[in-house]
């Protein structure tokens, strides 16, 4: 609960000082003054000292009148203004009292700065209160300890929930996402039903969560955990395509091809038994564990011989040496097959994203030729192609398709499938691209190894005899290094795979749960919540005499929780007045529906001139009294209007409520000395 108790504000001009203040009583206060003399500055003033000017726009400009930041007119002079503040005084449901300050213009305070005052400040000026700063409309605000939003949502009692943005990331819902609820300004926020729910702050279906704190549904914790774990899952598939990528990446620079991991999860997928790991063998691929064991075989073998002299092995090194140059131009011609077929299958894959490219736009120009049928153009299709519709080819200019034996839908539905054929294709080909690649580089080290122990064995023969056989030794070392080299890829990759495999269990046991929670409804309490909503709703606009439709035919959405009519939201079909009927009516329901099952509403209402597009007197009044009845069970209203005011007293008679007048000509802002009514 909040209850607004005083208002200062205060300018300090080259000439007099001026302001005004203003008491707030509980239950419905009303305040009557003519236009322009202040009424709505002072609203706006309550929405700038609590730093909540970021629900009527992301702008940082201050929502005051010049009266407040340039210049004050008093009795016809007009006088520069030096510094100004803003002063409320608020008392929560614990019968806790702050005064919080706020500078408008100031050399001494910025903006972002709020003073909070532990006690009535503005009733009690004499009081000894202690006094701490916080800032406002800067980032960490609402979560940090020195931000004044994440001291007022304690002030108030609130445990904001964390929700998610548009970016799948979680943060807070903001106040300025919920003041729309209780303050209606003039300009804007008659406009439509949620016409300040603020957007730009990136919050997924914002309206939806702000509803369902303040009536405090069970749904808003199935939401939350339903975004918890869409961001859990998100989180799972960015991990799982940079461990994949890591895979891919580690795999080929190691001469590696590792098949059977997807680019993504999947439920049926599983490590033990898809997941291969293999190496280039001349024109195929064996295990990565088979050349692995090879190789260490061979090392074995090797490290058992004695390394004889160059004198010795002479005879042995001639005839690898032969060996190795014929098996040196096998590997260049495979090394030239390889590239081939590499640059083949590029060329195939190339060709295959080119052909989806031009499907695609085929497709969409379908499309928008079947949504121009569909809303009357008699244009004909003939426009379609500019290239042949089956191989790609540009028409000459004059040629013409006259015969058309599938309809624009049956085309969609054709090129939606093709679509889906080749995609697949391309995805198979991309593979094709990633294996060639492998098998090539492989194959360019197992050259470059080659040459490199011809140059040893080539060095050797010409060497002294009595010196140790260098060709023998250089060929166990580059055992060694492959050896070594595969074992620790294999090892590497291995423990990608095992975190791949552990990522999967988690986002199948996610993607089960969010399957379990998307098929839960509304719970009997939400459902009782959602339908005491509607009765008052339709309750009121009999009352105010909404005429745009019967009343019982409106009903409130269980998706979105706002008014709805035949499953669509009020709008068009409305007319101005009763769009304002709407209004009152949706804003006092979530009052009343939040008072009577113990919500999070802060039992606070303030109207703006409530009496918008002329809204007749009858439904005006209806609404003085619904107010009335909301303020004397516990509620405070607030309406600013400039109803004449002996018109505004006799719709009041009998009504419990504080009226605070203005008289015609004066303003509320003005020299402190001069009374308000003098």
């Amino acid at each position: 609960m909040l209850k607004l108790r005083k208002l200062k504000l205060l300018v300090q001009t080259v000439g007099p000082v001026c302001g005004t203040e203003l008491d707030f009583s509980p239950g419905l206060n009303i305040l009557r003054a003519d236009n322009s003399s202040g009424k709505s500055t002072c609203l706006q003033s309550i929405i700038y000292a609590l730093g909540l000017e970021g629900m009527l726009s992301p702008s940082r400009d201050v929502p005051l009148p010049h009266a407040m930041t340039d210049s004050l007119e008093v009795e016809g002079s007009e006088y520069q203004v030096l510094s100004s503040e803003v002063a409320l005084e608020i008392e929560n449901s614990r019968a806790e009292i702050i005064t919080v300050r706020r500078a408008v213009r100031s050399e001494r305070y910025d903006r972002t700065l709020i003073r909070v005052t532990q006690g009535p400040a503005l009733t009690d000026p004499y009081g000894e209160y202690s006094t701490r700063d916080f800032f406002v409309r800067r980032q960490g605000a609402a979560q940090r300890e020195a931000g004044f939003h994440h001291e007022l949502a304690n002030f108030l009692g609130w445990d904001l929930p964390r929700v998610t943005r548009m970016d799948g990331s979680e943060g807070p819902l903001y106040l300025e996402c919920l003041f729309p609820y209780f303050f209606v300004e003039q300009k804007h926020g008659w406009s439509g039903v949620q016409a300040r729910i603020p957007t730009y702050l990136g919050i997924q279906d914002v309206s939806k969560r702000s509803a369902e704190f303040i009536l405090d549904l069970d749904a808003m914790e199935t939401i939350l955990e339903r975004q918890r774990l869409e961001s859990a899952v998100t989180l799972i598939e960015s991990d799982w395509r940079t461990t994949e990528a890591g895979i891919e990446d580690l795999a080929r620079r190691g001469g590696v091809l590792v098949r059977g991991v997807p680019k993504k999860p999947t439920r049926d997928w599983r490590l033990d038994d898809r997941v291969a790991s293999e190496v280039a063998a001349g024109t195929g691929w064996i295990p990565l564990s088979v050349e692995i064991d090879r190789l260490a075989e061979k090392l074995e073998a090797a490290a058992q011989r004695r390394v004889a002299s160059t004198g010795e092995a002479a005879p042995e090194i001639e005839r690898a040496l032969l060996e190795n140059q014929e098996q040196s131009v096998q590997l260049a011609l495979l090394l030239s097959n390889a590239l081939e077929e590499f640059e083949q299958s590029k060329r195939r894959s190339d060709s295959i994203e080119l052909r989806i490219e031009a499907m695609e736009e085929d497709l969409r120009k379908h499309k928008d030729a079947a949504l121009l049928r569909h809303l009357g153009s008699s244009e004909h299709v003939e426009g379609l192609y500019e290239n042949c519709p089956t191989c790609g080819q540009s028409l000459p200019d004059g040629f013409e398709i006259t015969d058309f034996p599938l309809s624009i839908e049956d085309n969609i539905s054709h090129l939606e499938k093709e679509l889906a054929t080749f995609r697949s294709m391309a995805e198979d080909a991309r593979r094709v691209v990633g294996r060639e690649q492998v098998r090539a580089g492989r194959i360019r080290e197992e050259l470059v190894a080659l040459r490199s122990t011809i140059r040893s064995q080539k060095d050797a023969l010409v060497s002294p005899s009595d010196l140790p056989d260098a060709a023998t030794l250089a060929e166990r070392i580059q055992l060694e290094g492959r050896l070594s080299s595969l074992r620790g890829l294999r090892d590497t990759i291995d423990s990608s795979l095992e975190e791949l495999a552990s990522l999967s269990q988690t986002w199948r046991r996610n993607k089960d749960e969010l399957s379990r929670i998307r098929n839960r409804d509304l719970n009997a309490a939400d459902a009782a919540k959602i339908d005491k909503l509607r009765g008052s709703l339709v309750s009121q606009l009999r009352s105010y005499g909404f005429r745009s439709m019967e009343p019982h035919t409106v009903d409130i959405s269980e998706k979105t929780y706002r008014p709805v009519h035949e499953g669509f939201d009020l709008g068009f079909d409305l007319s101005a007045s009763d769009m304002i009927r709407v209004i009152w009516a949706y804003l006092f329901s979530f009052m009343e529906v939040s008072r009577e099952t113990t919500g999070n509403h802060l039992q606070l209402l303030v109207f703006d001139e409530p009496r918008q597009q002329e809204a007749a007197r009858p439904s005006f009044e209806q609404l003085l009294r619904r107010a009335a009845m909301n303020g004397a069970q516990g509620s405070q209203v607030l309406f600013a209007t400039s109803e004449e005011e002996r018109g505004l007293a006799e719709m009041l008679q009998g009504l419990p409520h504080s009226m605070m007048s203005v008289p015609r000509g004066k303003k509320l802002i003005r020299p402190l000395s001069l009374p308000l009514r003098g």
